[in-house]
């Protein structure tokens, strides 16, 4: 009868060694996927959150600016010389042909009115004599001023309904003040949320979502479906976690994320809102790749213990046959083979790096770019110049040639400048819509004006191949003297805004503080 031991069993080492190994592999396996999970979740997170981010500053805000310029420029006019009480009380023909020259800059403002301290008003476009022109009392409207309310600051509005077109608007205010101090009437512009909102509906968004622009007590103002326009959206609960900048929140009970990103003035919220359910759609599909290669794996490894209990068996019969016949010629050779089975993910976290700061239809840098990079300089009292570069007459060229054309031309203009600017390792950001930003970090500002002058040379001279078409610009270039931020960029947007008036094609200096 033969003996047995299980001291002495060459199997059950091999077996839980194996065992040993297929538990530790499904635990590492379950720990890797949860957190690459957890991770590609806080990727979809800023990449979310950078959209909100451009959304709201390269488009929202780029079109609220815009107005508030223009609005502030315009009052200035209308302060002095008593032009406006000359204007609504002497010549009102005059004052709506000047009103409707402002209402036909701004292409999301669907009327404008101009009124004096007393109600008396003009609006362009012209208002139809008729019983409602006969009881309107400007002085009843939320945009009206009186002396005690008026301030130096723009204002809006809150949601209200027009009295002439009874549509949903918004007004943006402000007073017009003369030079001595007093108060002469209110210029007030009236958005066309409806036409703001439809350039919603061109947004491309990197995950399927909805955004939308709401007051501090979540009513709708701006939807790429009109018919939410003033509709409570958001409810104030979700509304108070929202504190001042940006970020996201997430509310479980429509199980949805929030990326916000919030105005002072005026009180709004720039809101993109993806579903729970959609990320992690998204995640498990991105996951799913490195599950179905653990699942493998791990049969892989079942296989291969099996085949190694085996095989030693044979193993160790060969080597009791060799001390038997005293053979050692076919004695067995043992190889170990090690399969690299790491995958890095660098490449992919470079991609979203470079899709964070890189302008996609341009290839410039992009606004947030931009921020970082003047408040680096800034903050290290670098010496440098900066340039800002508007397109002339771009609208002109998407109206007569389409939108296509006019990415075409926003795509060359670009390229010309970065062959330019590139060997001499300056950046060329794209600021918002067709105005470009350059940062000159070197000694002198001549050096600055004749790479930027090279630039614009270069796109005047360029053949299109539309017929007819013929592409300037105009730049704005000032010397960084150690003021602040704010004041620095608006002299060099005074600049260029002065460069437009005089003409256009061509680049103007800020004036030295």
């Amino acid at each position: 009868m033969a003996l047995h031991s299980r001291k002495l069993s060459f199997t059950s080492p091999i077996v839980a060694s194996v065992a040993g190994i297929l538990f530790s592999f499904v635990l590492i396996a379950v720990v890797v996927v949860l957190s690459q999970r957890k991770d590609l979740l806080e990727d979809y997170h800023q990449i979310n959150r950078n959209f909100t981010h451009n959304l709201a500053v390269n488009y929202t805000e780029s079109i609220l600016r815009e107005n508030e310029y223009i609005l502030g420029r315009a009052a200035i006019f209308f302060s002095r010389d008593n032009q406006l009480d000359t204007l609504v009380n002497g010549d009102p023909e005059k004052g709506i042909e000047l009103l409707m020259h402002l209402q036909n800059l701004m292409p999301n403002v669907s009327s404008v009115s101009l009124t004096d301290t007393q109600g008396h008003h003009l609006r362009a476009p012209a208002i139809v004599a008729g019983k409602e022109s006969e009881t309107f009392d400007a002085r009843t409207r939320p945009w009206f001023l009186a002396q005690a309310e008026s301030s130096t600051f723009s204002h809006y509005t809150r949601p209200y309904q027009d009295y002439f077109t009874h549509q949903p608007t918004v007004t943006l205010f402000k007073p017009v003040i003369s030079p001595a101090g007093q108060l002469k009437g209110t210029l007030a512009f009236h958005l066309d949320l409806t036409s703001m909102g439809f350039t919603l509906r061109q947004m491309v968004a990197p995950v399927q979502g909805e955004f939308f622009v709401v007051e501090r007590d979540g009513k709708v103002i701006l939807h790429p479906d009109t018919g939410m326009l003033f509709k409570n959206y958001v409810s104030e609960a979700l509304m108070d976690q929202m504190t001042s900048g940006e970020g996201h929140i997430y509310d479980r009970a429509s199980h949805s994320w929030y990326y916000y990103y919030s105005f002072t003035n005026p009180d709004w919220f720039v809101i993109y809102r993806v579903t729970g359910t959609t990320l992690d759609t998204l995640t498990r599909r991105d996951t799913s790749s490195v599950v179905w290669g653990f699942i493998l794996a791990t049969v892989i490894i079942l296989l291969f213990g099996l085949y190694l209990r085996h095989a030693s068996r044979t193993v160790l019969m060969n080597i009791i046959n060799a001390i038997k016949t005293g053979d050692v010629k076919s004695a067995p050779r043992l190889e170990a083979m090690l399969s690299k089975a790491i995958e890095s993910n660098k490449e992919r976290e470079q991609a979203w790096v470079h899709q964070a700061t890189i302008d996609a239809l341009t290839g410039c840098k992009n606004r947030r770019a931009f921020d970082a990079d003047i408040a680096a300089l800034m903050n290290n009292g670098q010496p440098f110049a900066m340039a800002l570069v508007d397109i002339d007459n771009f609208k002109s060229i998407n109206d007569t040639w389409g939108h296509l054309s006019g990415d075409i031309v926003l795509r060359n203009v670009a390229r010309e400048g970065i062959q330019i600017m590139q060997p001499h390792h300056i950046s060329l950001y794209r600021y918002g819509g067709e105005e470009f930003a350059v940062l000159f970090p070197v000694p002198h500002i001549d050096t600055a004006f004749s790479l930027l002058e090279s630039w614009r040379l270069q796109v005047a001279e360029r053949t299109w191949r539309e017929e007819n078409l013929h592409v300037t610009f105009s730049a704005g270039l000032g010397e960084w003297q150690q003021e602040l931020l704010e004041p620095f960029i608006s002299s060099v947007d005074a600049a260029l805004y002065k460069a437009k008036q005089q003409g256009k094609n061509r680049i103007l200096r800020a004036a030295s503080a």
